[in-house]
């Protein structure tokens, strides 16, 4: 592919020209990660595949978005599940340009911190979450995020050298506002979490681009 030169490449329709992209969303199936995917979807991309536990939820989906969206069943907390949805897209177009680490949950809930709110207050309900519900939402909102990003490197690293867009192959991360937040409304587990995410991200990025994966 021709090589745009500077006037060319920031044209709107240029910059913003998904025409012929090949991505993974997980968690595509709602919320985030489906508009994203509608997004692609209506805009020129070749194959959007759109990744979650719930093979109902993603084929309703790829229903309502046409025929270019495919749902991938795959759990992001199973390298297993991981794996099968690499060997899928590698039997079914062989290469990725994007790959989007979307997945997330919620994690769980304490007491909201008011003025009144005493230390024992606080530090019980704290206490009362069970170490397997405040780990979980970092294997999912952090870990998953490494291990998504790591099953998929080959296949960005193909959409490369397939050569098919003017970009390098990326990696998106889907952190939070909550990483950023010292009160954590959303829960505590989920903001330190979602800061374990942003970190991965920065560590991805400082690290694939000697492979020209952004």
């Amino acid at each position: 592919m021709a090589t745009q030169n500077i006037d060319e490449a920031v044209v709107a329709s240029n910059l913003f020209n998904v025409d012929g992209l090949v991505a993974f969303i997980t968690g595509g199936g709602t919320g985030i990660g489906l508009m994203m995917a509608r997004a692609l979807a209506k805009n020129g991309a070749h194959k959007v595949y759109i990744g979650g536990r719930r093979l109902e939820v993603l084929e309703a989906a790829a229903a309502s978005l046409g025929p270019n969206v495919v749902p991938v069943k795959c759990d992001v907390t199973s390298k297993d599940s991981l794996q099968e949805a690499v060997d899928f897209i590698k039997q079914d177009t062989g290469y990725l340009n994007v790959l989007v680490c979307n997945s997330g949950i919620g994690g769980p809930q304490s007491i909201q911190l008011q003025e009144e709110t005493t230390l024992e207050e606080w530090t019980d309900s704290n206490w009362a979450i069970s170490f397997e519900d405040h780990t979980n939402a970092f294997a999912v909102n952090t870990s998953a995020v490494w291990f998504t990003a790591i099953a998929f490197l080959k296949l960005l690293d193909a959409g490369n050298k397939k050569g098919n867009l003017e970009q390098s192959s990326q990696v998106i991360v889907t952190s939070s506002i909550a990483s950023f937040n010292k009160a954590a409304p959303g829960g505590w587990a989920y903001g330190q979490s979602k800061a374990a995410a942003t970190h991965v991200a920065k560590h991805l990025s400082a690290t694939l681009p000697r492979w020209n994966i952004r």
